[in-house]
């Protein structure tokens, strides 16, 4: 079975959460993306269900499901259920995407899951009470937990979501998840019980990108859909206890929710400028250049102009091998060695021209364009 994160409207038909190569590696830019708001997970046959955080990602190059349509089970979202959420679309550097997300602070501070902004350029964020809209920033975000933090720019006084303080909901709550299914400019809520905590599951794989793991999720049979990613797990009072991140791609009702009490952790975190562990403050570093793996160095599709590959001298056709003085042989390492700078931040990188001639040049890494 698959399990796939929640995406949203105006995509074309992609798994939840499908990465094209290097578009949001450490700042790549990559000629052809599209990042439904939402995660597609993977099993294996003869490992226990979900996979555990450790397993090896699937093969790449998976065919992944699509996203399910909307169910009979899900229904309009009242005004308590949409109390102090939003809508979020964003746009990318292939398309669009939409997911949901939680307003934390008045002053305009939004909680979603990263992948629902991951490799976007933009994003605009309407509240779902009243449809007043604005631009959103990224403020920061930790890839490993899924949780990223906005601010919307010029917001104040807002309406914000009624957090659980009671810690965790117990297996067999009762349970509603709600969110911007299917991408379709209003929420909808979908309902369930709780069947599980601290939950492992595994992201499935795509193309170049691997896949994710996430650990002590809440798991429920709520029949979520694509476009939910970031929206409220509720309980019966109507707080929310968790963030819906991922669910079943097909067969039985199947969704996983980040606890709340964690995301907000990271929120905080976020929040004091603290980049320990695997929190990132604002923009990637970034190379500017689409690249795909070879085995023995990443090859270069193509080169922004005026990028920092740019002024180095690299080219379409040339294979980069070295960064930092790290070995990167595809671009899963790139991503690695990239997440581990800064912008501003000097590095030698070391490439082989199409001729076989090899190059080196110390350059200074710009900022992602992308989240």
């Amino acid at each position: 079975m698959d399990i796939e994160e929640t995406p949203g409207p105006h995509l074309s038909p992609q798994p939840w959460r499908s990465i094209v190569a290097g578009a949001v590696a450490g700042g790549l830019i990559a000629a052809s993306v599209a990042v439904p708001a939402t995660w597609l997970l993977s099993r294996q046959e003869d490992a226990p269900a979900p996979a555990t955080a450790g397993a090896a990602p699937p093969a790449r190059g998976t065919t992944p499901q699509q996203p399910r349509s909307l169910t009979a089970t899900d229904t309009t979202a009242s005004d308590a259920e949409s109390r102090g959420l939003v809508l979020i679309d964003t746009t990318l550097t292939d398309g669009e995407a939409a997911g949901t997300g939680l307003v934390i602070d008045s002053a305009g501070l939004v909680l979603t899951n990263y992948h629902v902004v991951e490799g976007s350029t933009s994003a605009r964020v309407t509240i779902a009470s009243d449809g007043t809209s604005y631009d959103a920033t990224v403020v920061g975000h930790d890839q490993r937990a899924d949780i990223a933090l906005l601010h919307l720019d010029g917001a104040s006084d807002l309406t914000t979501v009624d957090l659980d303080d009671d810690g965790d909901p117990s297996v067999s709550d009762a349970v509603t998840a709600v969110g911007n299914a299917g991408g379709q400019g209003f929420l909808s809520a979908a309902s369930g019980t709780v069947v599980a905590l601290d939950q492992p599951i595994t992201t499935q794989s795509s193309g170049a990108v691997a896949g994710e793991h996430l650990t002590g999720l809440i798991e429920t049979d709520a029949s979520v859909v694509g476009g939910y990613s970031g929206g409220a797990l509720l309980d019966d009072e109507d707080e929310v206890v968790g963030i819906t991140t991922a669910a079943s791609g097909g067969g039985r009702a199947e969704s996983y929710a980040v606890p709340i009490d964690d995301a907000i952790a990271v929120a905080d975190r976020i929040e004091a400028g603290d980049e320990s562990g695997d929190v990132q403050i604002g923009p990637s570093a970034y190379l500017g250049v689409a690249v795909t793996g070879t085995g023995d160095g990443v090859g270069v599709v193509e080169v922004e102009d005026g990028s920092a590959s740019a002024r180095a001298g690299i080219a379409a056709g040339d294979t980069i091998t070295a960064v930092g003085g790290q070995r990167v042989s595809d671009v899963t390492a790139l991503h690695a060695v990239l997440a581990s700078h800064e912008p501003a931040d000097r590095v030698v990188v070391r490439w082989t021209g199409a001729t076989g001639r090899t190059h080196r040049a110390t350059v200074t890494l710009g900022s992602s364009p992308v989240a």
